[in-house]
C-alpha cells in the first residue's frame, strides 16, 4: 500500500488505517532494526490501535442504545413513549451509520451487542413494572442493515416484532 493509499485510508476508514499502522509498527519492532531505546513501539502501536477501536466502540454504543429503544417499542407498542423511543432509535441508528466503516464489521460482536441491549432493556422495563417479552438469544436483525444509513426505527421495530413473535 502506497503513501497515497494510506492517506486515502486514513481519511476514509480511520479504523482500518489504525489497525494497519499498528501492524506496521509491530513488524518494525520485530525487524531487528536499530531504533532509539526510548521508542516504545509496542505501546505506540497499541495506542494507535486503540484509537481506531474507540471509533468502533462509538458505533457499538449507538447500536446498543438503538436496540434498547427498539425492544421497548416492541414490548410496549401502545405506550405514550413510543414516539420518543422511535426518534431516539433513529438518532442512534443515524449516529452509528455515520461513524461505521466496513473494516469494523470483522471486529464487531453482534451477539454481545444484542446481549447488552437485552439486559439493559429488560432492567428498564422491569424497573418500570412492565412485562419483558421473550427475547431471542441471537440478534434477529442484520447489523449491516442497521448501519447502512437507511434504517428507519419504525421498519426495524416492525421487523424485530415479527422476529420476536415468530413471524419472520
Amino acid at each position: 500500500m502506497g503513501a497515497m493509499d494510506r492517506t486515502t485510508l486514513y481519511e476514509g476508514d480511520f479504523h482500518a488505517w489504525s489497525q494497519d499502522q499498528a501492524r506496521i509498527l509491530r513488524e518494525l519492532g520485530r525487524a531487528g532494526l536499530r531504533l532509539p531505546n526510548d521508542l516504545d513501539l509496542e505501546h505506540v502501536a497499541e495506542e494507535i490501535e486503540d484509537l481506531g477501536n474507540e471509533q468502533r466502540f462509538v458505533v457499538d454504543g449507538n447500536l446498543v442504545q438503538a436496540l434498547i429503544h427498539l425492544i421497548k417499542i416492541v414490548a410496549l407498542p401502545g405506550d405514550d413513549a413510543v414516539r420518543h423511543w422511535t426518534k431516539e432509535a433513529n438518532a442512534f441508528l443515524d449516529n452509528a451509520a455515520s461513524r461505521y466503516r466496513p473494516s469494523m464489521r470483522q471486529a464487531m460482536d453482534p451477539a454481545k451487542l444484542w446481549a447488552r441491549a437485552c439486559r439493559r432493556a429488560t432492567l428498564d422495563l422491569e424497573v418500570d413494572g412492565h412485562a419483558v417479552p421473550a427475547l431471542p438469544r441471537d440478534l434477529p436483525l442484520d447489523v449491516e442493515a442497521l448501519v447502512d444509513g437507511t434504517a428507519d426505527a419504525r421498519a426495524v421495530a416492525a421487523a424485530l416484532a415479527r422476529a420476536l413473535h415468530g413471524d419472520a
